[in-house]
């Protein structure tokens, strides 16, 4: 009698123990869940990356603002160029100057190149900056275009000179290091018996 009983007993909470076998386990569904990654902010976005003007002239860079932010304008040469908060450049003396624009978290550099009033016709190199770092096991594109006045021009030949050989080979616009080291590099440019000519430093690490 007491077996039975006991037996008795035992069924519900078996019963209890096998319940719902394919029950969810409804915390490993949540932790299983995977947080999206946040889409990168945007505050500003500016179109100009490079502008060439005559003593005088001036230029409204285009910046939009995407999120409401607090916009910086400056130039690092205002002996160059001059620029407002709005993003309107004035051109000072020929030479080159970089505008830098803030807002947020973004940043751009537009390379501002400033021609002498007589320029308008003449032919011109331009470069984004004047010094270059690359490593022995870089290829690497020189930024450098040819202009008549603000027009760019294609089928200007163009050749180098090397103040110390045998740290770079340049052709065209493809740069090759050689060795370690640091050299002054003069470029000609030749367009339709029209000549200019710049310079700039390249170090090879």
């Amino acid at each position: 009698m007491k077996k039975r009983f006991l037996s008795f007993l035992l069924f519900p909470l078996l019963l209890g123990a096998c319940s719902n076998p394919f029950k969810k386990n409804e915390s490993n569904e949540e932790s299983k869940e995977v947080t999206p990654t946040p889409a990168e902010e945007h505050y500003i976005d500016v179109l100009d990356s490079e502008i060439s003007l005559e003593v005088g002239e001036q230029h409204q860079i285009s910046i939009t603002e995407i999120k409401k932010t607090i916009i910086i304008c400056q130039s690092d040469d205002e002996s160059v160029a001059t620029v407002t908060q709005e993003g309107l450049v004035t051109a000072i003396s020929p030479g080159e100057a970089t505008i830098s624009i803030s807002g947020g978290k973004d940043h751009y550099n537009v390379f501002v190149t400033v021609l002498p009033p007589e320029a308008k016709d003449s032919l011109q190199i331009v470069l984004v900056k004047q010094s270059f770092t690359i490593s022995l096991q870089d290829t690497y594109v020189l930024p450098l275009s040819v202009k008549l006045g603000n027009t760019p021009v294609t089928g200007a030949t163009l050749s180098y000179e090397y103040e110390t050989s045998g740290i770079v080979l340049i052709s065209g616009l493809n740069v090759t290091p050689l060795s370690a080291g640091t050299t002054k590099c003069v470029v000609t440019a030749t367009y339709n018996e029209m000549v200019a000519t710049s310079s700039f430093t390249i170090s090879v690490y």
